[in-house]
């Protein structure tokens, strides 16, 4: 969602005054809309235990915060950021199998006794760090 559009839940319009570059304070024309997607989600997203209005006062205070700072309107800046931080894929994730746990494991003890697994060679590699670090050991930084 690009920072100048409009929210699509509320019907509503983001503020688009231009403020003057001395500060910025919300008046009661330029607050963001209550029902505001992004803002909902984040106040979702920061509650702990069902407390939704000390959420509701950390996003505001950061929206304030934010005011102060670059003497503009934050919300824009807030979907402009999200946006850049946002990633790219989504990523899901999905099922390989019904194997079950005892049949890796099975399969894995076989490997490991068989010496083709990959945990004997994460074992050897830990093995000779520590090894080279052994030199070093006594010298204290």
């Amino acid at each position: 969602m690009n920072a100048g559009k409009a929210a699509p839940s509320n019907g509503g319009s983001h503020p688009t005054q231009t403020v003057s570059k001395t500060s910025f304070t919300y008046t009661l024309d330029t607050l963001p809309p209550r029902q505001d997607p992004l803002l909902q989600f984040m106040v979702n997203l920061l509650m702990r235990d069902g407390k939704k209005a000390t959420a509701e006062r950390f996003v505001a205070d950061m929206l304030a915060d934010m005011a102060k700072l670059t003497n503009s309107d934050p919300l824009p800046l807030v979907y402009e950021a999200v946006e850049l931080a946002k990633p790219i894929l989504r990523m899901q994730s999905r099922k390989q199998g019904d194997r079950s746990i005892s049949h890796r494991l099975a399969v894995e003890m076989l490997a490991v006794l068989e010496g083709n697994s990959s945990v004997l060679s994460r074992k050897d590699e830990a093995h000779k760090i520590g090894t080279v670090n052994r030199a070093n050991a006594s010298v204290r930084i």
